[in-house]
């Protein structure tokens, strides 16, 4: 990972916190590097959990070897974690501070919220009279324990009895949602490891140390992949690769297709490791609608 964002320069990288199981028996928490529309694995622990609400005890050690991990990344100045709502714990919200991370945590239902002294200031639900309306409020503090201050948006999304609200350490905005929206983004690359695109599901193992080292060179590969596939939109190469007109495929496929054919031709191939900080120059049409109200409504 210090190869691939070596270029990376000092800009802000986004993480995603979230479990996944595997079997029905074994639970993969996780942290990964948000990328082009997928997550690329930087941390991991596997453990014996039926369950993909795990304790802050389980937690922890993964948050470390991310922080021990970005330490030696010092041209990456600011770094903003996104969980969802299984991860709204103050205990969590304290452990990204002390990191020196920025952090946004989706939630669901109604939220009671106080004042610095300690004052009630009421749920969000009963100001939220109107479908679709926005309400937004900084320096508060949530939780039985009440911790803060922090910020939070709230929303009431069509068609939805009850509201979507994100806590945040940065101050919330119209814009909220869509930069949280990225954090499901992992949901794809998980999808691509267990069964997309490697096949991890097939293997059938079940020990978690067996799980762990799998998934370390699964995560490999597929840094490799999602580096193959930005350069070939770098070196102007898609529609060598992704025949549509406006791009179809996911950076993990684009670089898989591009190492077979690099393989079927013997030409060169994975010639450098790396990853860009420059936004998508071809976002794909399943992401190329504006990312607003949408994706408050499509919350689920």
């Amino acid at each position: 990972m210090q190869v691939a964002l070596r270029d990376w320069g000092d800009a802000r990288i986004t993480l995603a916190l979230d479990t996944t199981l595997l079997f029905k028996r074994w639970c993969v928490i996780c942290v990964s590097l948000v990328y082009r529309g997928r997550a690329i694995p930087l941390s991991w622990r596997v453990i014996r959990h039926g369950s993909s609400t795990v304790g802050n005890q389980e937690i922890y050690p993964v948050l470390a070897s991310v922080q021990c991990l970005l330490v030696h990344l010092p041209q990456v100045e600011e770094v903003c974690i996104c969980a969802d709502r299984g991860f709204l714990d103050h205990t969590l919200m304290g452990d990204f501070t002390t990191f020196g991370w920025q952090w946004m945590i989706r939630g669901k239902g109604p939220v009671h919220l106080f004042d610095q002294d300690g004052t009630s200031l009421g749920q969000f639900q009963s100001q939220l009279s109107h479908h679709g309306q926005l309400i937004v409020r900084h320096g508060v503090y949530v939780t039985g324990k009440r911790y803060g201050p922090v910020n939070i948006a709230a929303v009431r999304p069509f068609g939805q009895r009850d509201p979507w609200f994100i806590v945040s350490s940065q101050p919330c905005h119209t814009r909220t949602f869509a930069e949280y929206h990225q954090r499901t983004q992992v949901e794809e690359s998980f999808l691509d490891l267990k069964s997309g695109v490697f096949n991890l599901e097939e293997t059938r193992l079940d020990q978690a140390h067996q799980l762990e080292k799998l998934w370390c060179v699964l995560g490999l590969a597929y840094l490799m992949v999602l580096s193959e596939g930005t350069a070939v939109t770098e070196h102007g190469k898609r529609r060598e690769i992704d025949p549509h007109w406006v791009r179809g495929l996911s950076y993990a496929q684009m670089g898989l297709r591009a190492i077979r054919q690099a393989l079927t031709r013997r030409t060169p191939v994975l010639e450098r490791l790396r990853l860009s900080q420059a936004s998508d120059p071809e976002p794909s049409r399943r992401r190329r609608s504006p990312i607003g109200w949408d994706v408050v409504q499509g919350f689920s």
